[in-house]
């Protein structure tokens, strides 16, 4: 199991949605936690080899302190108070190394580990608290800066020959946890991100997805107005075509084919059509039953629409007559369609709030 795996153990069942930021700041906190505790404990050999016995007690508190916060997390202790619990204890073990070691200027541990307290602080709780364990960090150091200016001494619980090699060890230690806990809120970041992209993208296909089943109902420009606005305003128009077809003798054929071979029949036939109205931009308007209606010269005005219509019409009729051979070699019965054209000035929008349709209106149709 990978590590980043095993940290969900302790995120509360509460948190289910494992890419909210809600989720993640809690599986890295317990991640902090546990990597500050085994960087503690690599520290206790050295102490205790150095006789460093003073720092042995702190970092033995600390790194206890650091194992049980995981599990409280999971117990359900809110986040902010386990996160200040560790600002605090950090701050607080860090004092007393730096009072058991000779203040600041003489200590053996790096004082700008403190700068974890103000960045924990960022991560999890805001500027605000970012700021407080800022001041809190700076206090400590200036704290002890204004007593050895004073010249009060501190206690000194190590070996001087082992100052060098702890100064180094420390300061390695804590450029290391502190490049941690940063990499590991890097990666989060981009985790989210990522699964921000994902999400977005996903969003943008539904979007399309949507505008795509709208453009079968309704032409873009008013898809575009109704998406906008909530409603679309009926426009007039001075010149258009509609062209009108219908099947000859529906009633009387109907009568004879079974209801799927009757709407299998007629699918047939009106998807034809609509591949060929694509191809001169010809708005359909509705079919009724057995009945197809389409305009050209709507949304987008073109005057020479009525050529334009009745060039389609041609090619509407020449493809009604190869359906027709199709139809009676498979034994199928053929239709016989009609054609109406008529130009003149319509009314078109839409009607309804509930599965509305885009029409025309007028003395034209």
């Amino acid at each position: 199991m990978r590590f980043s795996n095993s940290l969900t153990y302790f995120v509360p069942k509460g948190f289910l949605d494992i890419y909210s930021w809600e989720f993640r700041k809690r599986r890295i906190f317990a991640s902090v936690c546990l990597i500050t505790a085994l960087y503690a404990i690599l520290f206790l050999p050295q102490c205790v080899y150095m006789n460093y016995y003073g720092a042995v007690e702190v970092i033995t508190l600390f790194t206890v302190i650091n194992l049980i916060l995981p599990f409280l997390l999971k117990a359900g202790v809110p986040l902010a108070i386990l996160v200040n619990v560790y600002i605090l204890t950090m701050a607080l073990a860090e004092f007393r190394i730096m009072y058991i070691s000779g203040g600041v200027h003489h200590t053996a541990t790096d004082p700008q580990i403190l700068v974890v307290c103000a960045l924990m602080g960022l991560f999890f709780l805001g500027y605000r608290w970012a700021f407080i364990w800022f001041f809190v960090a700076t206090g400590i150091i200036v704290w002890f800066g204004i007593q050895e200016a004073n010249g009060i001494p501190f206690e000194y619980d190590m070996d001087e020959e082992f100052i060098l090699f702890q100064t180094i060890a420390a300061s390695a230690g804590h450029l290391i946890i502190v490049f941690m806990i940063v990499n590991m809120f890097q990666r989060e970041k981009n985790l989210a991100i990522t699964k921000l992209n994902e999400r977005n993208l996903l969003l943008e296909l539904e979007k399309k997805r949507s505008d795509d089943l709208l453009l079968n109902i309704l032409p873009e420009e008013v898809m575009e107005e109704l998406k906008d606005t909530g409603k679309t305003s009926a426009k007039n128009y001075d010149l258009v075509t509609v062209l009108f077809a219908d099947i000859k003798d529906f009633t009387i054929i109907s009568e004879s084919l079974t209801p799927e071979e009757l709407v299998s029949g007629i699918d047939e036939y009106f998807e034809t059509f609509d591949r060929i109205l694509e191809k001169y931009d010809v708005e359909k308007i509705k079919t009724i039953g057995d009945a197809y209606v389409c305009v050209s010269g709507l949304p987008n005005f073109n005057d020479d629409n009525p050529c334009i219509m009745v060039e389609m019409a041609l090619e509407l009729a020449n493809a009604v007559d190869e359906l027709k051979d199709k139809r009676k070699n498979l034994g199928l019965v053929p239709f016989e369609v009609r054609f109406g054209l008529h130009s003149g000035p319509v009314v078109a929008g839409v009607v309804g709030v509930k599965k509305f349709a885009y029409d025309i209106w007028g003395d034209t149709v």
